[in-house]
């Protein structure tokens, strides 16, 4: 579905010495090794991955590079253009889209390779067990208004059989049920914060299961003989479950909609603090402390608390060495 672009000697040379280069870069400007990612914004998750894991060591981050007709590049795809040339000094990480669940051969630290096991970085952020976090830090008070574990919960309940019916079509007939019809479906649509926090978001989960129902219906009786259990029992190995969906999917989507309530969220929280002070002094000083949620909700990552944070931690033991002491813990 992926895979990794055939060789073309032109092309090929000037990726082979590009990598050089870079790994010689990193060497000057004493890094570990030079680091290419998908953009810019990739740089600040994979960047506070490695500061968290190997404190002591510095890396050359590269948000784009050349390609062969000599233009700037970012993307998934020029980064796996170097995937023959990577090595210790020069090694990529990309977000996983699909590619951990079809387990597409060869991306993995073994051929130089970081991925994020979610669909990209921004589904980290979203993790429900850190959304109460990113409250208290934008507000300093604690949320009692909403419930973010179970909303994602719910949420990913929601699209699950959706999402296995996309996966079952995209191995069987991927222009059926693509990514962008099924991205289509699992958004929550007309974002309203306010009634959303009143009632835990029931509203629009409410309306996101009439139509993503309405949608399995339809394939079920027009599919009567697909075989989902198949389909089902294979990525629960791989930690997909109606608990997990929501790590699966179209990160932006995700993305969008948790900053959306969390916005909302602190918003009035910080409004019912401004109530109970009683003074200009302390409600200036609430204000002067009150932080960006989508600065906090991108430098949000919860380490060891579920998998997929978990199997990135276990690459980098196995990339760097279990016992070097520079790798933190």
């Amino acid at each position: 579905m992926f895979g990794i672009r055939p060789h073309t000697p032109g092309r090929e040379t000037h990726y082979a010495q590009a990598a050089r280069r870079f790994a010689l870069d990193a060497k000057v400007l004493r890094c570990r090794a030079a680091v290419h990612v998908e953009n810019r914004d990739d740089i600040l998750f994979w960047g506070q991955i490695f500061r968290y894991f190997c404190p002591k060591e510095r890396f050359h981050f590269l948000s784009a590079s050349r390609n062969e007709n000599g233009q700037m590049t970012s993307g998934v795809t020029q980064c796996l253009k170097y995937y023959r040339y990577l090595s210790p000094a020069f090694f990529i990480c990309i977000d996983s889209d699909y590619r951990y669940l079809q387990q597409e051969k060869g991306i993995n630290v073994d051929h130089f390779v970081f991925q994020t096991y979610t669909y990209s970085f921004e589904n980290h952020h979203c993790f429900s067990g850190g959304l109460d976090e990113i409250c208290s830090r934008v507000t300093k008070e604690q949320n009692n208004l909403f419930d973010f574990r179970k909303f994602l919960s719910e949420y990913s309940r929601i699209i699950y059989d959706l999402f296995i019916w996309h996966l079952y079509f995209l191995n069987s007939d991927p222009g059926c049920f693509s990514k962008y019809d099924f991205n289509q479906y699992i958004n929550v649509t007309a974002c309203k914060p306010a009634p959303s926090i009143r009632d835990n978001g029931r509203r629009a989960l409410d309306e996101l299961r009439r139509k993503v129902e309405g949608r399995v219906r339809y394939f079920v009786r027009e599919y009567p003989l697909a075989d989902l259990e198949f389909i089902r029992e294979k990525y629960a190995k791989l930690g997909l479950n109606p608990e997990t969906a929501y790590l699966f999917v179209r990160g932006h989507n995700v993305y969008d909609m948790v900053s959306c309530v969390l916005k909302e969220v602190c918003k009035v929280l910080l409004k019912n603090a401004k109530e109970r002070k009683n003074t200009a002094e302390a409600i200036a000083g609430l204000y002067r402390e009150k932080g960006s949620v989508d600065t906090e909700l991108k430098q949000i990552v919860k380490y060891g608390a579920y998998d997929a944070i978990r199997l990135i931690e276990k690459d980098i033991f196995q990339f760097f060495g279990k016992q070097d002491e520079r790798v933190g813990s």
